[in-house]
């Protein structure tokens, strides 16, 4: 919000796994004590940006039995907006993670990241398991072949002239 690119750091660490989430910076940062708590209000917090009608009920739940990878979620969701390229590496290999709701976060962020080189990555998860990272997948392919498309299509026309 403040336009200051120093904590995508963090966040990369949170989803990569290398920074714990619980009592950690995220939770002093957000004045919070219960990790839970931090959970429910990020999770509140960035439901409001997930463009594909966000992660719904079965996320609610999962939060609600003390599991921390919404804070892991978030990261991704916040990592879509990081300028440094190691943000879609780390995303891409987050789409792999064993909780669905990293795998969906990911799949949103990498939508949002608008990178046609992850597409083939992306595909990959049209046949998962849990529906909402299937449509997730399928709403984030759609989005990056219509991108990749249109780059094709100004190459054609600037060649053209």
């Amino acid at each position: 919000m403040l336009k200051d690119d120093s904590g995508y750091d963090v966040y990369y660490e949170v989803l990569a796994g290398e920074r714990k989430t619980g009592k950690g910076l995220l939770a002093q940062a957000a004045g919070l004590r219960d990790p839970k708590k931090l959970a429910e209000i990020g999770f509140q917090e960035g439901i409001g940006f997930i463009p594909f009608a966000g992660l719904g009920w079965k996320a609610f739940k999962t939060i609600r039995k003390g599991d921390s990878s919404p804070a892991r979620a978030a990261a991704a969701t916040i990592l879509a907006d990081d300028p440094d390229p190691r943000a879609t590496e780390a995303l891409a290999n987050a789409t792999g993670d064993k909780n669905w709701i990293i795998r969906a976060a990911a799949l949103e962020a990498l939508a949002k990241r608008a990178n046609p080189s992850v597409l083939s990555t992306v595909e990959l998860y049209l046949s998962d398991q849990e529906g909402e990272v299937k449509y997730t997948a399928a709403a984030t392919a759609l989005r990056l072949m219509a991108i990749k498309a249109r780059a094709v299509g100004k190459e054609k026309e600037q060649k053209q002239k």
